[in-house]
């Protein structure tokens, strides 16, 4: 009953009050550490032309001008297959990535962000959300990041679930106030320190405009 209250004042907030808040989770990059994979599902990073084909099933909510995009950020996607069709994927950015409404995150130099995670309904409960994120180490080890980041609506109790099975710990909370006539984030002490920002952008290129508030 708590979470279903918290869940309805959160999304009146953000729908009618302009206010997001989020858990911030992070998690050191571990190539080494066991982990159970599904079976008889395939794990790998998808090519820019992988996943522009995949832009043809509405179903996986991914658009061609999104994808191009991310891409040319040097943005990564790690793909879960089955019997050859995509049934999950996640997104992965090194410098900034897109949220909502303009809102873009910047990520700190030694981390990586994970954002833009799905999995078809009839796939869920399978583990392939973590799974999709442990397979991550493997891609990322070696390129000079040290951990992982990301950041979940804190009523999102089913995202926030599958962070923690993939052995992620909540660093702090974050979030932001936007109505047409301003913008202003909110970082925890943690957060701050270690480098993770909301900011008000340009939706073409992620860079920022007017002025931002930060507390």
């Amino acid at each position: 009953m708590l979470r279903t209250a918290h869940a309805v004042v959160m999304h009146q907030l953000g729908r009618r009050g302009g206010l997001h808040v989020f858990r911030v989770f992070r998690r050191k990059l571990d190539p080494s550490a066991p982990w159970h994979f599904p079976a008889q599902y395939d794990f790998g990073v998808l090519t820019e032309a992988e996943t522009l084909a995949e832009c043809r099933d509405p179903a996986l909510g991914l658009s061609e001008g999104a994808v191009r995009e991310a891409y040319r950020r040097r943005g990564v996607c790690i793909g879960a297959r089955k019997a050859g069709a995509l049934v999950g994927y996640v997104w992965f950015a090194f410098e900034t990535a897109p949220h909502l409404h303009s809102v873009w995150v910047k990520v700190p130099t030694h981390a990586i962000y994970r954002y833009k995670a799905f999995v078809r309904p009839a796939h869920r409960g399978k583990g392939i959300a973590p799974a999709l994120y442990r397979f991550a180490d493997r891609v990322f080890h070696g390129q000079g990041r040290e951990e992982f980041v990301n950041c979940i609506a804190t009523h999102n109790f089913a995202s926030i679930t599958a962070s923690q099975r993939s052995v992620a710990c909540t660093l702090g909370y974050l979030g932001y106030w936007q109505t047409d006539t301003g913008f202003r984030s909110f970082h925890s002490g943690a957060v701050r320190r270690f480098g993770l920002r909301f900011y008000l952008a340009s939706p073409r290129n992620g860079g920022p405009i007017g002025r931002t508030r930060d507390s």
